[in-house]
């Protein structure tokens, strides 16, 4: 197998990558996740201001049969690479997903990185860190140590309107001094700053379990460059917020609309900051962002989320709405230096 870069700017090479990346991410899944191809190019192409993306190709006779990227943050978590890889089903057990994992690890060493980070999903039968499944096994087998498990659930939809707008309403009173604002696209100017360092913290806030984390610097330049990411991509962003008597924002919950992949939505974070927990503020931010996302559209189908497994919570509030468990996921890391 010969390894190179890609040039997402190619359409053929880029269809060829997403064609191999596309099979590996379906195969022997109920629900799976992929990005779909006009996401991957956007993904790529288009400057996201706090993150560096390098994708790799791995030919064997003119097919494309292994594909992965590292993803290197420029603002922060300056020691991490985030990796993922795929091999063509069909051509796997021979080495190619070894020999992209290397070169994703050469990748990383050659920008300062120490710590490599990756993915694995698996059956939820499986046990939390998916030892005994292919998956997981392979990183395991390769250095790579169990970090948290995750936990994919999916919601059909429509979901029921009447329980979500009773959860939203029996959770107002305990968050009278909040006000509740909801937009779609971009985040208003006037409240980018609390906004952007709320998310920014979802990376530690959340459980993390081993994984060696620091929070995010989502700044508004960073903001403005995802925002034009998403819209590339052809995806739409449903938000609901939460703001404190001081005009900052204390909760918030995201959905994304891909539409390139219609039907579907992705429950993207939900988040209360620490000094406003206690109020419901995540139930209500999450459960009336989907019901007005439902007013708004009729045409979808299925909500998918992940939660990790010990955030007890966020599951409860998932359960309340009708989410149902379908698949786990482990997130591992390897020290590379």
């Amino acid at each position: 197998m010969i390894i190179g870069p890609l040039d997402a700017a190619d359409p053929e090479a880029l269809a060829a990558w997403h064609d191999c990346y596309f099979a590996s991410s379906t195969f022997g899944r109920e629900i799976s996740t992929p990005y779909m191809l006009e996401e991957l190019k956007a993904q790529f192409l288009t400057d996201s201001h706090g993150e560096k993306t390098l994708a790799l190709t791995g030919t064997e006779d003119g097919t494309v049969v292994a594909v992965g990227w590292v993803a290197l943050p420029t603002q922060d978590n300056l020691h991490l690479a985030w990796t993922e890889l795929h091999t063509r089903p069909g051509h796997r057990n021979r080495g190619h997903g070894s020999a992209m994992l290397d070169r994703l690890s050469e990748v990383a060493l050659e920008h300062g990185r120490r710590t490599l980070t990756a993915e694995a999903s698996f059956p939820y039968a499986c046990p939390a860190d998916g030892a005994g499944h292919p998956h997981s096994d392979f990183l395991t087998h390769r250095g790579f140590t169990f970090g948290i498990g995750d936990v994919m659930r999916a919601l059909d939809l429509p979901a029921d309107q009447v329980l979500l707008e009773r959860l939203a309403d029996e959770a107002a009173p305990h968050h009278r001094d909040y006000e509740i604002r909801q937009f779609v696209g971009p985040v208003p100017d006037e409240i980018i700053d609390s906004f952007g360092e709320l998310v920014g913290s979802l990376m530690t806030e959340a459980p993390v379990g081993e994984l060696e984390l620091e929070p995010e610097v989502i700044d508004a330049a960073r903001i403005r460059a995802n925002e034009q990411v998403l819209e590339d991509s052809g995806r739409s962003r449903y938000t609901t917020v939460a703001m404190a008597p001081d005009g900052t924002v204390a909760a918030y919950s995201e959905l994304v609309l891909p539409g390139h992949d219609p039907g579907r939505v992705y429950q993207w974070g939900t988040l209360a900051h620490p000094d406003h927990r206690g109020h419901r503020l995540g139930l209500a931010t999450k459960a009336r962002n989907l019901a007005w996302l439902q007013r708004e559209r009729t045409d979808l189908r299925l909500l998918i989320t992940y939660n990790a497994e010990v955030n007890s919570h966020m599951i409860g509030v998932n359960e309340a709405m009708g989410f149902r468990p379908v698949e786990r996921m482990g997130e591992f890391q390897k020290k590379i230096g």
